[in-house]
């Protein structure tokens, strides 16, 4: 495992996380994809809000993938 000071940036310009701040932002995304699962659940649900919540839960993804530094991570 690499050292947590030295995990990589997303480009070749941002400096790298320190764990803590890595693991709390991958928290914070888990916490707002498992939101957007409860929400997408309900069946009354406008469309637009529906579309919505779709596009925050794959950003949610995506920028957990990124502080995960690997292609899968554990999502619930």
């Amino acid at each position: 495992m690499p050292n947590p000071a030295t995990w990589l940036p997303a480009s070749p310009d941002e400096r790298p996380l320190p764990e803590t701040v890595r693991a709390f932002l991958l928290e914070s995304e888990r916490r707002v994809l498992s939101h957007c699962q409860k929400l997408l659940a309900q069946d009354n649900l406008p469309g637009h809000d529906r579309q919505r919540l779709l596009r925050l839960a794959a950003t949610a993804e995506e920028e957990m993938h990124r502080f995960a530094g690997r292609n899968e991570i554990k999502t619930a």
